[in-house]
């Protein structure tokens, strides 16, 4: 799979959580979760294997720290926690990330099994979810940065978020309640350092600010609003066009009867072949489907257009 295809999906639930990974934690959780979604299954048992190649490549580190870095970070991951709110119980839940863990030195790569929860909020596609290329957060240094990106990415069709409470984004962060206690030092050592670093990378498409809300003569609450950059250099991410009727109403029939995309995509219990390319004629209408089932429409001769400039 290309880094330039590899898509990150998160139940919203996830994004909204409250979590404190380090940078090296967060970039194997999205190379573990890119990796996940391009199994025919996934379950509690399904190793999901991320190589030391693929890290030093999607990442552009140095291959004498990256072996050492991924070794470390796998350890700490298995003691890692996140919390977050269940809407269906109206309870607030504490979960690990991966419950089993192996190191694999001689063969150059990491082995994670995933926790149920963290396996149903990174696959249940018909839910509320957020999806991001891994790619945009690549070049990220600071892990506020990705955490910040993947929190705005909820709202990017919107182009603002809700008012956050600072407390709230804090958690959200990662902040400890030990650290940075003003306002002034969370602003300078986290939400600026982010807020610049996402606006100055080429392939992030937004351009963020934010606006702050008080009460009182403290600071409580704080928007951001996302805009399109204007100028695109050629470097930015490659997008896909939207496909004409007839090649929806081609490939949807042609991924219909692949077997790898059904074991990938079931069909319902019962549901007839016009039915379940009808189903799947439907995803395809929304590029999130074109670009997370790429490599099954290239078996059936689907070759992406780019976007003109």
């Amino acid at each position: 799979m290309s880094d330039k295809t590899r898509l990150v999906v998160k139940d919203n639930s996830l994004i909204d959580a409250s979590f404190n990974l380090s940078l090296v934690e967060q970039r194997l959780m999205l190379l573990g979760i890119t990796e996940a979604r391009e199994l025919p299954k996934l379950s509690l048992e399904t190793p999901v294997k991320v190589s030391v190649k693929s890290y030093i490549e999607q990442f552009n580190v140095s291959d004498s720290t990256a072996y050492e870095a991924l070794q470390d970070a796998v350890n700490t991951l298995f003691e890692r926690q996140f919390s977050y709110y269940d809407s269906v119980a109206n309870e607030r839940y504490k979960e690990r990330w991966i419950y089993k863990a192996s190191y694999m030195d001689d063969k150059g790569y990491v082995v994670m099994f995933f926790t149920p929860t963290v396996i149903s909020m990174i696959s249940r596609l018909e839910a509320q979810f957020t999806k991001y290329m891994l790619d945009q957060v690549s070049d990220f240094k600071s892990k506020y940065s990705i955490r910040l990106y993947e929190i705005l990415a909820k709202w990017f069709s919107v182009g603002h978020t809700e008012k956050y409470a600072i407390s709230d984004l804090r958690a959200m962060l990662g902040i400890e309640e030990t650290e940075y206690k003003t306002m002034s030092l969370f602003k300078t050592n986290v939400l600026d350092k982010a807020v610049n670093e996402i606006n100055r990378t080429h392939r992030v498409e937004y351009k963020i600010k934010y606006e702050q809300f008080k009460e009182g003569k403290t600071i409580a609450y704080i928007m951001f609003k996302m805009t399109k950059k204007k100028v695109k250099d050629d470097q930015t991410i490659d997008l896909f066009n939207n496909m004409t009727d007839k090649q929806l109403d081609m490939f949807s029939d042609k991924l219909s009867r692949l077997e790898s995309f059904q074991n990938h995509f079931r069909a319902y219990v019962g549901e007839d072949l016009k039915d379940y390319a009808i189903r799947i004629r439907e995803k395809l209408k929304d590029n999130f489907y074109v670009q997370e089932w790429f490599k099954y429409l290239e078996q059936v001769g689907y070759v992406a257009t780019k976007l003109s400039k």
